[in-house]
């Protein structure tokens, strides 16, 4: 195919799914339909081995699910990683309720970094974010940053926006700057895989007055403080404005350049699309077969070809391939093309 050569020469993004099991219930959650397979330290190794062949530098997530309730593979693979000199960045993102003294000291040993899922100040958070028995998670969470915080260590922040939080945004850049290792604050749209499909999306008009006000008062608390969080969607802007871009910028799947391995070893081009035959692109035992990985991304290609016709493009780098399959829209993502105007205008 002529997509194959397209491709990049290595993987750029190797996600571990340590398990589809989670401690809690988010009322959004795309994954709560992953296997409840734990990971081995096997078949995690055999992933690493792959993304590592080309010797180049790639990052290296562990994700689920909950990914710390596999932790004993995280700190195998972390050993592994640096005993071999893998070029791997290891990040996790975790829900942080089941953070404990010995698991933040051996992340940072392992310089793992670390975000954390928070959705607003606790009335927010805990009306999306919330344990099986529907009970709030907020004050876990809290415990669990506290932890990473007397061992010195900053934390990135994903805050999932969906209409009932849209207009609250503020509350996690308060949040932030109260908690005080904070160095990031991303905002994640709402996907429509998994119970995601069930709750309402934030509307385009939402997510720009909501973002407007964070980024005000963001920059607000940095002149009382003297301390400046950082904001994934404006470094993104800033990133593109420094060079040409002809292509999606952040879709590693469309480049050939992301493998996403589930607790049983099959690889999936996407995270958010995992159990879907479509996206389906091999197994650790036998590789990625390169021709079902053209395939995918010849069809991300091809469904988000209107992202090329926007002016907006070369700043905002085209939309989510997954989060665009999910709204089950012919057209744009109007929320998404919302967040990244907002975020152009405000960098």
């Amino acid at each position: 195919m002529e997509f194959l050569n397209q491709f990049e020469t290595s993987t750029k993004m190797l996600l571990l799914s340590l398990t589809g099991t989670c401690n809690l219930s988010c009322k959004y959650c795309y994954a709560n339909e992953h296997a409840a397979d734990f990971m081995s330290v096997e078949t995690a190794i055999q992933a690493v081995d792959i993304a590592a062949r080309s010797k180049e530098k790639f990052i290296l997530q562990f994700s689920g699910g909950e990914p710390l309730l596999n932790f004993p593979v995280i700190q195998a693979v972390i050993e592994y990683v640096q005993e071999n000199k893998i070029p791997a960045l290891m990040q996790v993102q975790t829900n942080g309720t089941l953070i404990t003294e010995k698991i933040a000291k051996i992340l940072k040993k392992g310089k793992v970094a670390i975000g954390v899922s928070i959705d607003g100040r606790t009335q927010e958070n805990d009306r999306q974010r919330c344990f099986p028995n529907g009970s709030g998670c907020m004050q876990a969470i809290l415990n669990g940053i506290e932890i990473l915080k007397h061992h010195s260590i900053q934390i990135g922040v994903t805050c999932v926006v969906t209409a009932q939080n849209v207009n609250k945004l503020t509350g996690i850049v308060e949040l932030a700057y109260y908690l005080g290792n904070v160095r990031r604050i991303g905002f994640d749209l709402l996907r429509g895989q998994g119970r995601g499909a069930e709750i309402k999306a934030a509307e385009p008009q939402d997510v720009k007055a909501g973002l407007e006000k964070a980024f005000t008062l963001a920059e607000k608390l940095e002149e009382l403080t003297g301390r400046k969080i950082l904001f994934a969607q404006l470094e993104r802007v800033e990133k593109l404005k420094k060079g040409s871009l002809t292509t999606f910028a952040h879709c590693h799947a469309m480049n050939g350049a992301a493998i996403y391995v589930d607790a049983t070893g099959d690889i999936y081009a996407c995270a958010s699309l995992v159990g879907n035959p479509d996206f389906y692109i091999g197994n650790i035992k036998t590789g990625v077969d390169r021709q079902k990985q053209a395939k995918v991304a010849e069809l991300i290609k091809n469904s988000l070809h209107f992202c090329l016709e926007c002016n907006d493009f070369s700043l905002c780098g085209g939309g989510c391939f997954a989060r665009w399959y999910g709204s089950k829209t012919k057209m744009a993502y109007p929320s998404e093309c919302s967040l990244k105007r907002t975020a152009i205008h405000c960098s």
